[in-house]
């Protein structure tokens, strides 16, 4: 079976007469082994063979039957049973050292290295994989394995599945393995037969080492694992999220003489006009309105929400609702995981066989862990309200795997009460007769003729 990154040239296009076949499967959505079986080099197999379907599938007892479900059965015990190998100039190896930063103590500036959850070392470093994948130790830190290269456990599972990275378990200490580089900058190189040296391992190995719980060192649950490699897959570059999700607010500007000074005799319009209330008797105070505001303010009696830089009190979120992924869309400026710009999209991941509905407080806890980022100046008008209110003034995505069925929520800090519709009426100013210019309004044409008429019993 070709791996994820290869491109095979001699796979041909499905015909005009395969058509009904490609839409029969894209509706069962089940994996397409006639694609499988046309990049293998095997003769006397027809990618006919391979049927499915419950009618395809039902025995009625005849022999033409029986034999083209048995040739089905043995093309797809060839696909499944394909041996996945690697080319040697692009091979690549990685070693198993989980407990090797274990007891480090990296500082606020190694933060976003993760080295504590690093759990392989390459030994080569091939490919354009690794724009957002894996991260160097530094050179400074007089540790073995320093200036080279590390996985994380997802990282290592997804390289492993595409047929990038081979992995090995080690039988020598990390000093003798991967030693520091020569003085003339080479790198002792060891073969792919070099046993002594340790054993490859298999996919279901690498599962069994680094998938775990949620909170363990060095491993990754398996919803966030399936929602890592369908990203990947799917092309976005994707890192995961620092401890410290929530990025410091911009400190406010200190406040001029002026400002302080006109502060104590500023008052807001609202201030101006105090709402009145009443225990009894209808919200709106009968009389003759002109406007929609004082209507609407005595509509008001709950505070509506306001969005701030920095709210007035923090929560910290907790698991799962937690942001743990930073993704980024590909196709604009070169990605540099090195220094990363913001996210686009900032996901936690929830698994739905063991969580509920999220609450209103871990909803909230959510969003405010999550910077600031209000919608674009741009969206002025009443055309872009709803572009707006869905923009939010915080965003995230809640990922929701259900049996390796991954779903995506999006969650916003909606600003409904911002939205005053009442003041582009208020604001409207109405025109009177004449022509739509800057002048006021004209005349009317012609004179009023005639006189008025006295009293018929009026004297002469």
């Amino acid at each position: 079976m070709a791996f994820d990154d290869d491109e095979n040239p001699n796979v041909d296009a499905p015909g005009a007469n395969n058509n009904a076949t490609v839409t029969e499967e894209a509706e069962d959505d089940a994996p397409d082994y006639n694609l499988f079986l046309s990049m293998f080099d095997k003769g006397g197999v027809s990618s006919k063979a391979i049927r499915k379907g419950e009618k395809d599938f039902e025995s009625h007892g005849t022999r033409a039957q029986d034999k083209l479900l048995e040739t089905s059965r043995n093309v797809l015990d060839n696909v499944l049973g394909y041996t996945r190998i690697h080319r040697e100039e692009a091979w690549t190896r990685g070693w198993v050292f989980p407990d090797h930063w274990e007891d480090f103590e990296q500082t606020e500036e190694q933060e976003a290295l993760l080295l504590q959850e690093r759990v392989v070392v390459m030994e080569h470093e091939r490919g354009n994989w690794q724009k957002d994948i894996g991260r160097s130790a530094p050179v400074k830190i007089e540790a073995a394995g320093a200036g080279r290269l590390w996985l994380l456990p997802e990282e290592a599972i997804y390289l492993i599945e595409r047929g990038t990275v081979d992995l090995w378990w080690p039988n020598w200490p990390l000093e003798e393995l991967l030693p520091k580089p020569e003085p003339t900058g080479e790198r002792p190189q060891l073969g792919p037969d070099d046993y002594d040296a340790g054993l490859p391992l298999s996919l279901e190995a690498a599962y069994s080492l680094f998938i775990g719980v949620d909170g363990e060192r060095g491993k990754i649950s398996l919803p966030k694992y399936q929602v890592y490699s369908h990203l990947k897959r799917s092309g976005f570059n994707v890192l995961r999220a620092s401890r410290q999700t929530a990025s410091a607010p911009p400190p406010a500007p200190a406040e001029t003489l002026w400002q302080w000074l006109f502060s104590f005799i500023s008052v807001s319009w609202d201030a101006r006009q105090p709402r009145q209330q009443q225990h009894l008797g209808p919200l709106v105070h009968p009389g003759l309105y002109r406007a929609y505001r004082p209507i609407y303010q005595q509509l008001a009696i709950l505070p509506r929400h306001k969005p701030l830089p920095t709210p007035a009190e923090v929560h910290t979120p907790n698991d799962p609702y937690k942001v743990f992924f930073h993704v980024w869309k590909t196709g604009g400026a070169p990605f540099s995981k090195k220094s990363p710009p913001p996210p686009d999209f900032r996901i936690a991941v929830v698994d739905a066989n063991e969580s509920l509905v999220p609450s209103l407080g871990q909803i909230e806890a959510l969003l405010e862990s999550t910077p600031y980022d209000p919608p674009n100046p741009a969206w002025q008008g009443p055309g872009r309200m709803y572009q707006r209110l869905k923009h939010g003034h915080r965003n995230v995505l809640v990922a929701v795997v259900d049996h390796g069925l991954v779903n995506f929520m999006r969650f916003g800090e909606g600003a409904f009460g911002e939205e005053r519709l009442f003041e582009r009426f208020d604001n409207r100013g109405g025109q009177r007769g004449g022509k739509k210019s800057n002048r006021g309004g004209g005349r009317g044409r012609g004179r009023g003729r005639g006189r008025g008429r006295g009293g018929r019993g009026g004297g002469r």
